[in-house]
């Protein structure tokens, strides 16, 4: 059997589909599943905030800055710090929760490759290198990181903000 990466793969072992990958990937972060859902939560809050600065700013311009009532300005002006600031405290939760979402999945998918090249022949060792080996998995599983820690979250926020 040909055991060589470098090759383009023929016959069964043809490339995943992408909503197969992703399915796969859906299964190893199955368990996390109450943390996803208190992260979309905490998108969901983060967007709300974010997009009611504009409207305080607005509104507070339309009655009290044109009326001269600097008091309002004052009070809204604390109102508008309070609720940035409660957006900031938002997104840092949520941050930290993906962050932690994305480190247990990489553990596991990272336990899952070694279980599996504990499974492989010796022939596949003596046709790939092992620096190819490593930088393969070490590059893949940490771009599956950034995706669940970073790029997904900024895809679902910013999809919530349009």
């Amino acid at each position: 059997m040909n055991y060589d990466l470098n090759q383009a793969p023929v016959g069964k072992g043809k490339k995943m589909a992408p909503l197969a990958s992703l399915k796969k990937l859906l299964t190893i972060i199955g368990g996390e599943r109450s943390n996803l859902i208190k992260a979309l939560t905490a998108i969901l809050l983060n967007t709300a905030l974010t997009l009611s600065g504009p409207f305080l700013l607005g509104y507070t311009i339309d009655k009290y800055i044109q009326t001269k009532n600097f008091h309002g300005v004052l009070l809204f002006s604390g109102i508008l710090l309070a609720v940035y600031l409660l957006a900031y405290l938002v997104n840092y939760a949520q941050m930290r929760m993906m962050g932690g979402i994305g480190q247990r999945m990489l553990f596991s998918l990272r336990n899952s490759v070694f279980t599996k090249l504990q499974e492989l022949p010796l022939e596949f060792f003596n046709q790939n290198k092992a620096g190819d080996l490593i930088s393969r998995i070490n590059n893949d599983t940490d771009r599956v990181n950034q995706f669940f820690a970073q790029s997904l979250m900024q895809f679902i926020g910013s999809l919530i903000m349009m």
